[in-house]
């Protein structure tokens, strides 16, 4: 029984067994037809979660989908960095280099361009696939500002020493205080030695006469600027007792002197003559010294005549390295019939000093300053190079190269003032090994440095020196003439497709105010626009410079004024925009936004500032943007409600685009905060260059706008 009774138990369990252990499991089906047999429904598999695929599309060409070029900046630090490389190459279309196109990375202490490290930088960018972002033609900070004080130490306040007080740079935009014959006044913002005017040549043999009452007994210096638009011209100098200089003329500014001392009082004329479009600035009479009636002191003067052409001998001067290539030639003179000729022709020197003249020991009194001149030409343009000695244990140091302006095959003024700290006596050693070209000297003087205008010894006529120095000119004038100089070489220089031609150019305090020098005190500014009439004057100044210097090299460029705090504070912004809108040559506008999350309402500044700039009408570009923060998805979502707006508010057509204003957050200039941690203000982060939220919020985002399915397959 009890047998039996398990069995039934088994029997009545099993169908609950089965069912329990396949609860999960479709239960088969039928129609209700008959012999059908049942059939068991297939459950799909459970939809997997997309993944985004980061590197699906390259950043740069999203961004332009969504019609946004894309930029971003480096330096000099992160040049030929393969990782940057890679960043480049898929993520940004544009570069703009932090520093090195800044004024002091490029002038040289001694005043010369070095493009070297920013041409390399280029050209990399450019094997990258990247355009270039020219940055920046004009800021109050990063000067090469021991190039520009060393200018203003050695130039003159103001005009006063002038005899020509009235219309001596022609500014006032006639030709007054002249009798001009075939001059008349040209206006140029290239052609011009200083400020907007000069006199230009309209015919061969054009005259421009000025007369000025002088004193006897005087030492004084007739001068003026000049170059020539043509291929070559000429001009002479015509004094009022008949005596005349000439030269030729060159497309490069020169300063031609001419020195002399009356015998007597009276009204003095000098006048020019020159050839056909040569242009005439800067026309000055100066008295260099003198006073009290009294006649100058005579200079010491080598000028080779009385001497015998061939071998030098002279107690004057002589060959103590190679002798063999030092003359005496009557081939060519500045002055007289005779100089001196180096020959280096075929190169036989192999160091500066193996063909070296000597002067003689010339007296002198601790304390004083003394100026060595001669005038020099050779074969082909050179440089030149002097040794100063002194006497007993006294040591100076040789020149350099380019401490003289470079000479070429008409004769040259050279000079070096020296101040005598010690000793009695000094000499100078000409090298001649310098370049293998033939060197040519002639009427070397010395005498102390008050006195040295006076002219020399046993020549008949006056002479011209040439210059290219901008000592003693105008303090205004030379930094104009450097700033503007500045502009259009660099425009020259680089395939830019935009430029910051001016960085920063309004104040926080008073805002909205111009900078000047009382108003911008943060390190170490240089103002250009304190040495023009106004800072707006430099301003107007700097964009009219960089269009023209477009237009002359036949290039395009988009013209930005680029300013920060723009988003932050209303009036900054106000004057920015009635500024932009009264000058046409401007021709983009680029705010920084540099932005830190916890200002207030920040994100409706963003939208007013964009707003404001769109309507100007003017190519808008985000130029600096970086973005300080603490939380990272906070950061990412600030990121693309940039972009968002910047898509929504700027029309297509004046899209200059965005550029985030560095790559890693380790390299940024922000820096780190007060708590000792990373600002982390870019898209980037760690040596290894990983992708932050707001690069993939950005990827996401562009390939949204794009209508792209970021997704892998």
């Amino acid at each position: 029984m009890k047998r039996i009774w398990t069995l039934v138990l088994l029997a009545a369990l099993a169908p609950a067994a089965v069912s329990s252990c396949g609860k999960d499991d479709p239960t088969p089906v039928t129609s209700g037809k008959p012999d059908e047999k049942p059939v068991t429904p297939v459950t799909p598999d459970p939809p997997q979660p997309k993944v985004v695929d980061y590197d699906k599309f390259a950043l740069k060409d999203l961004a332009e989908k969504a019609g946004l070029k894309l930029g971003v900046s480096f330096t000099y630090g992160e040049y030929q960095n393969t990782q940057v490389a890679e960043i480049l190459k898929r993520d940004f279309s544009a570069v703009t280099f932090g520093n090195e196109m800044k004024h002091d990375a490029i002038v040289l202490q001694g005043g010369a361009y070095n493009f070297t490290r920013a041409d390399a930088m280029a050209v990399w960018a450019k094997t990258c696939g990247t355009e270039l972002f020219g940055h920046t033609l004009g800021w109050h900070s990063q000067q090469q500002r021991t190039y520009l004080n060393n200018l203003i130490s050695k130039a003159a306040r103001n005009n006063s020493a002038s005899l020509l007080q009235r219309n001596w740079n022609f500014e006032a935009g006639t030709l007054d205080g002249f009798q001009a014959d075939g001059f008349e006044i040209f206006q140029s913002l290239y052609d011009v030695f200083a400020g907007d005017y000069a006199a230009k040549a309209t015919s061969n043999s054009a005259t421009l006469t000025v007369d000025a009452s002088l004193e006897a007994g005087k030492p004084y210096t007739f001068s003026f600027w000049a170059k020539t638009l043509a291929k070559e011209g000429s001009l002479s100098v015509t004094s009022g007792d008949g005596q005349s200089a000439q030269t030729k003329v060159s497309g490069q500014w020169y300063k031609y002197s001419v020195p002399f001392t009356l015998e007597s009082p009276g009204d003095f004329a000098f006048r020019i003559t020159a050839s056909k479009d040569v242009v005439i600035d800067n026309v000055r009479i100066l008295g260099e010294g003198g006073g009290g009636g009294g006649q100058e002191p005579a200079a010491e003067v080598i000028d080779f005549e009385g001497l015998t052409v061939g071998p030098l001998s002279s107690p004057d001067i002589s060959a103590i390295n190679g002798p063999d290539y030092v003359r005496v030639t009557d081939e060519t003179a500045h002055g007289g019939s005779l100089s001196l000729k180096m020959d280096n022709s075929s190169g036989y020197a192999q160091d500066a000093w193996s063909i070296q003249v000597l002067t003689k020991s010339f007296p002198v009194t601790p304390g004083t300053t003394y100026r060595l001149s001669w005038y020099a030409k050779a074969s082909k343009a050179a440089d030149f190079q002097i040794d100063i000695r002194g006497d007993g244990d006294v040591k100076y140091p040789s020149s350099k190269y380019n401490d003289f302006p470079k000479m070429g095959t008409e004769w040259t003024y050279q000079s070096v003032d020296f101040t005598v700290a010690s000793g009695t006596e000094l000499s100078f050693a000409f090298y001649g090994g310098v370049e293998a070209v033939t060197y040519y000297l002639d009427d070397i003087r010395f005498a102390p440095a008050s006195t040295a205008a006076s002219a020399p010894r046993r020549r008949a006529a006056p002479a011209f020196s040439a210059v290219t120095s901008l000592n003693g000119e105008l303090v205004n004038d030379v930094i104009g003439y450097v700033y503007r100089d500045w502009v259009y070489t660099m425009v020259g220089h680089f395939d830019a497709y935009g430029w910051d031609v001016v960085n920063e150019t309004f104040s926080d305090w008073p805002t909205g105010a111009f900078r000047t020098a009382q108003n911008t005190t943060n390190g170490n500014p240089f103002v250009w626009g304190q040495y023009f009439k106004s800072t707006k004057d430099w301003v107007d100044k700097a964009f009219a410079y960089a269009t023209d210097a477009l237009d002359r090299k036949g290039k395009t460029a988009v013209l930005y004024l680029n300013d920060y705090n723009l988003e932050t504070s209303s009036d900054k912004r106000k004057a920015y925009c009635d500024y932009v809108k009264g000058n046409p040559q401007v021709t983009g506008v680029g705010t920084q936004m540099h932005l830190n999350m916890t200002e207030p309402d920040l994100r409706n500044k963003v939208v007013a500032s964009l707003t404001d700039l769109k309507n100007t009408g003017r190519m808008v570009r985000i130029s600096e943007l970086d973005i300080v923060c603490t939380d990272l998805t906070a950061q990412a979502d600030l990121y693309k409600f940039i972009f968002q707006k910047y898509l929504e508010i700027v029309p297509a057509a004046q899209r200059g685009g965005i550029t985030i204003w560095g790559i890693n957050d380790k390299d940024s200039w922000v820096g780190k905060g007060e708590d000792g941690k990373e600002n982390r203000p870019l898209l980037y982060q760690g040596v290894n260059y990983v992708r932050k939220p707001a690069w993939e919020t950005l990827y996401l985002y562009l390939c949204e706008v794009a209508g792209l399915d970021p997704y892998k397959e």
